[in-house]
């Protein structure tokens, strides 16, 4: 049955909002049975990956894509009505989403030691004794 939703799985999936017991109920299972068919439909990954397809659709109108806000940075920076302090704010931040301004700093450890897995590590000569 692997993909194909009966009814019932339908109306849990489109009660589902964090509470399995709550949305089993709403779908139609016995108050009895719905704290354990619900956790049961969490198991079930075409049901899960219906959930998730939900709330992508659900969500994708509410938050900006990263191409939407480049696109809103980029119009706000070429905009020449628009005060100068937005338009530099708008290049900053469209610079900062291309990592445009990457700051790379060189650790080590003791007078120029290397580091090992973040660990400093201290060279010691046995040869003196």
């Amino acid at each position: 049955m692997a993909g194909k939703l009966t009814d019932k799985q339908q109306r849990f999936v489109d009660a589902y909002d964090g509470n399995a017991t709550q949305a089993a109920i709403a779908a139609g299972y016995s108050e009895k049975t719905a704290r354990s068919m619900g956790r049961e439909n969490l198991t079930k990954p075409y049901i899960l990956a219906e959930i998730r397809s939900r709330e992508v659709k659900r969500r994708t109108p509410m938050i900006a894509s990263r191409e939407e806000r480049q696109a809103f940075w980029s119009a706000t920076m070429r905009d020449t009505g628009e005060d100068m302090k937005n338009r530099l704010k708008a290049s900053e931040l469209l610079g900062k989403s291309e990592a445009d301004f990457v700051e790379r700093q060189e650790i080590s450890g003791v007078n120029g030691s290397p580091l090992i897995d973040g660990i400093r590590v201290e060279l010691v000569d046995c040869a003196d004794g």
